[in-house]
């Protein structure tokens, strides 16, 4: 056992109003299975960085132990799964029993990494991360790519595991790990023993507190305010009408009492804003989004499969969808969730089987998987050209991006910045559909509690992909199950 210590930890992008980091100093265990958490922007993969000395700042972090990161740009994807898990200098013996460990048998060892879906290539690299004893892995969102039984997978290998840090926004993911929680928040930094849950019951303790210590304040600040305004206004007045020495002497006692009272005022001022400096203020969303009247048949399925190459990608479905309703697909990486949305929007003509009745409506407010694209390659700024930016800027707001984040270049926003630039735009106009595809993905736990409220309050018509089983079970009033189609042998 051994300790990263960090003391007195500064740092600040280039240009940036404020440090990321301001003299943080703390101690972690190599041993402890961590949970990063915070609100998308406040630095967790800054973190990441700076211990592996990616980024430097000023003050000590004193590394007693070799960091590998997740996910790493810099393997050859075009390499075999064995040559990638034994680039890191393990033997081969030691790679099959990891990928074993994390539900990949010895099938997989020869097959080129590129052709694997992105779960299958997400667990090999988290298993490559382990494969060296020795090594201490930074894991970074790894649920991204993750369906829902994956992260289960995913979550019981992780809690096989000791000496670890993870970043993820899903609370349900890091409960089935983790031991320590390290949250970023806004003037603080958090480090608890325990998981998410523990974490939450901690905060909001001490939320309440400051919030019940404010009001009591605020009281105070009024009773102070009225006090010192009658003390000022009496000693203005004593002064006007003074015409001797003595009650010259009088008016500046009042004078000096009125300025005493204005100190406590302000003194108390500013114990309340120190007061409420971590508690953030999750807002509703106020958007365009226009709530339904349901009714109105949308879409009809029966015996319906996607079709690829002539097979077809899923066991057949049947569904009935109205206008009101909001409808989940779910189902593992592959099976052609996307291929079906695509089918829906009318973006590709794929054959299927079965009957299809498609009426949905041709205004959609999309959100894509590949959301970063539209950000990052102009699309973004041209679409603020003809809109109002305004509406945009305030739904980021609302989500928690902080104004001089709003102001930097996009191509320095987190990725979880660029979703909610992304998902600004679809909620920014009255669609008569909204159609999402994994819109919790890199989204902090507020944020999605935010999408949740919204469309429990508002019941837009909606169809997403997503893998987070709270959301969908708080948000969805239809869940639809795609199985993959396996061949079977005829008999003869």
């Amino acid at each position: 056992m051994s300790t990263i210590q960090i003391d007195q930890l500064t740092f600040r992008y280039p240009g940036a109003d404020a440090p990321v980091f301001d003299k943080l100093s703390l101690n972690l265990d190599t041993t402890w299975r961590l949970g990063l958490i915070g609100r998308n922007g406040r630095g967790k993969t800054t973190f990441m960085n700076l211990l592996r000395g990616q980024l430097s700042g000023h003050g000590l972090i004193k590394r007693p132990v070799t960091f590998n990161y997740f996910p790493d740009a810099a393997i050859n994807r075009s390499q075999t799964v064995m040559a990638i898990m034994t680039s890191t200098g393990a033997e081969e013996w030691q790679a099959s029993l990891e990928l074993d460990r994390i539900g990949l048998d010895e099938s997989y060892e020869q097959r080129l990494f590129d052709t694997l879906s992105g779960g299958e290539q997400t667990r090999v690299l988290l298993a490559r991360g382990f494969v060296n004893e020795n090594d201490f892995p930074l894991i970074d969102e790894p649920t991204n790519h993750l369906d829902i039984e994956g992260r289960q997978v995913v979550g019981t290998y992780l809690r096989q595991k000791q000496g670890f840090i993870c970043v993820s926004h899903d609370e349900s993911f890091l409960n089935l790990f983790v031991d320590h929680v390290m949250s970023l928040n806004r003037s603080s930094v958090d480090l608890v023993a325990g998981n998410v849950e523990n974490w939450q019951v901690d905060k909001e303790r001490r939320d309440n507190a400051a919030t019940t210590q404010n009001e009591h304040l605020q009281h105070r600040i009024k009773q102070l305010s009225s006090r010192a305004n009658i003390q000022r206004e009496w000693a203005e007045k004593r002064e006007r009408e003074s015409n001797d020495a003595s009650s010259r002497r009088m008016a500046k006692k009042l004078m000096s009492r009125a300025k005493v009272f204005e100190h406590r005022t302000d003194a108390a001022i500013e114990q309340r804003k120190g007061l409420m400096n971590d508690v953030d203020q999750v807002n509703r969303l106020r958007t365009n989004v226009q709530q339904t009247a349901g009714g109105q048949l949308l879409l009809s399925l029966r015996d319906f499969s996607v079709k690829r190459r002539n097979d077809p990608l899923f066991q057949p479905v049947s569904l009935d969808f109205h206008r009101g309703d909001c409808l989940a697909i779910i189902g593992p990486n592959g099976v052609g969730k996307t291929s079906f949305l695509n089918l829906l929007r009318g973006q590709e003509k794929l054959a299927y089987d079965g009957y299809l009745m498609n009426d949905l409506p041709q205004d959609i407010g999309y959100l894509s998987q590949q959301f970063t694209d539209f950000i990052m390659d102009g699309s973004f700024d041209r679409w603020r050209d003809h809109h109002d930016e305004t509406t945009v800027w305030n739904l980021m707001h609302q989500l928690g991006v902080s104004r001089p984040r709003l102001k930097a270049p996009t191509s320095e926003w987190s990725m979880g910045e660029m979703k909610k630039a992304a998902l600004a735009v679809s909620l920014s106009e009255p669609h008569g559909i909204l159609i999402w595809d994994e819109p919790t993905n890199y989204l902090d736990i507020d944020a999605r509690e935010q999408l949740q409220t919204l469309i429990q309050q508002v019941r837009p018509t909606m169809v997403l992909i997503d893998h987070d089983r709270h959301f969908i079970e708080e948000t969805c009033t239809q869940q639809m199950t795609l199985n993959k189609f396996e061949n079977k042998p005829r008999l003869h």
